[in-house]
């Protein structure tokens, strides 16, 4: 098959794509195009681009409608649409020669519940945790656009295509494929990772303190850093020569001081805490995240009341776990697939996630059995095991 790969909107979404190629390319005979940006070019290289896979970079010299354009005159057996985001028209314009389309959707309420209470619901929370270099009127404005411009795009380009082509949708876990379902969606669905496992050697052996990662963009807006910080810091008399915590991410802008501080405190009473100045990804990224033995998810489970995290949409966490084969900390209440049980530890509250830490530090067979398992499981996430995913319709 001669396959296509878009991904033009999201640099963040490296690992998706990474997983795409990877995936496809496990079997020879497949080509592989990987239309992209800058910035997974890069991540693409330095992982290791197959030897039937190619890359076609969207920079300052090209326009998108340009590449959509060059694209069209290339006949495709299946094109991956990977992220919309504010280039709607041009996709909405895109008529490409192939037989199928795979459109990936990262918020089921977007394309399939976008009434105009879902738009409501979802501006008041980012007017709360707006960043201090944009404006609230840019904020409105956006909402709008998308409820009265970008909205009837979706709808428009879901008919259109799936009257010439043969629409699949992919979603990243069962949750998602359930929430559509719910709203109604009659397209095929399936479901394949955000980021697969490659064998990632285990770089935590030579641990000497427990090591805690919470990967992703430190930020309140989305994880509470701040529960998680205040747990650790009531208990630093017994935790802090016991365990450290890498943040696998950089403080925002708006919340350099607040988080600053927090992080001087939790410095300052013993704990070893690393963070970044700048986004990581790619080897910097998978470096850093080998060393780690146990990650944390401490997201906000619900967005908000139209977007939950696990159902509508889903977080990198359980990926990571997976691209990583490492165990994790997660929430109770979110919704993930049982094969995560025996390499998860759930958490009630930050004093049960308290409890589970100190178990976990005063039993190191227990972290060699969750280690075993989440290789266990991050294996049957390798390329050859799930490319079946991608041909079975």
């Amino acid at each position: 098959m001669l396959i296509g790969i878009l991904e033009v909107s999201e640099p963040n979404h490296y690992s998706a794509v990474n997983g795409l190629v990877k995936t496809y390319a496990s079997q020879p005979d497949n080509k592989i195009i990987v239309y992209t940006l800058p910035k997974i070019q890069k991540a693409l290289e330095e992982n290791g681009l197959p030897a039937n896979a190619s890359i076609v970079v969207l920079d300052e010299s090209k326009s998108l409608k340009n590449l959509l354009s060059e694209i069209e005159t290339i006949e495709f057996d299946r094109i991956h649409i990977c992220t919309i985001f504010d280039n709607y028209f041009e996709f909405a314009q895109f008529k490409p020669q192939v037989k199928e389309i795979f459109l990936h959707v990262h918020q089921c309420e977007e394309w399939y519940n976008d009434n105009f209470s879902r738009a409501i619901n979802t501006l008041v929370p980012s007017l709360k945790n707006k960043d201090q270099n944009r404006k609230y009127s840019r904020i409105i404005a956006r909402s709008v656009v998308d409820y009265t411009v970008y909205r009837p795009l979706r709808k428009k380009m879901l008919d259109q295509w799936e009257k010439k082509y043969q629409l699949k949708i992919i979603v990243h876990s069962e949750g998602q494929k359930e929430a559509l379902l719910e709203y109604g969606c009659k397209l095929p669905i399936t479901v394949f990772p955000f980021a697969i496992y490659e064998g990632m050697k285990d770089a935590s052996q030579g641990n000497k303190l427990l090591r805690i990662c919470i990967p992703g963009v430190i930020t309140q807006a989305k994880r509470d850093y701040l529960g998680v910080f205040e747990i650790l810091q009531e208990n630093a008399s017994t935790l802090s020569d016991r365990l450290d915590l890498y943040l696998l991410g950089y403080v925002t802008e708006r919340e350099k001081k607040e988080m600053g501080i927090a992080i001087s405190n939790l410095q300052a009473a013993g704990y070893q805490v690393y963070y970044y100045d700048d986004f990581v990804y790619g080897e910097e990224f998978d470096r850093a995240i080998a060393t780690c033995d146990l990650l944390l998810n401490n997201q906000f489970i619900q967005k908000n009341s139209t977007e939950v995290y696990g159902k509508t949409k889903e977080s990198g966490m359980i990926f990571n776990m997976l691209r990583a084969a490492k165990p994790g900390f997660l929430p109770r209440e979110y919704n993930v697939s049982e094969e995560f049980n025996d390499c998860t530890l759930f958490f009630d509250s930050y004093p049960h996630l308290l409890e589970l830490i100190k178990d976990v530090l005063d039993n190191p067979q227990m972290l060699q059995q969750l280690k075993a398992s989440a290789e266990k499981l991050a294996v049957s996430y390798s390329p050859t095991h799930l490319y079946p995913r991608l041909v079975k319709h």
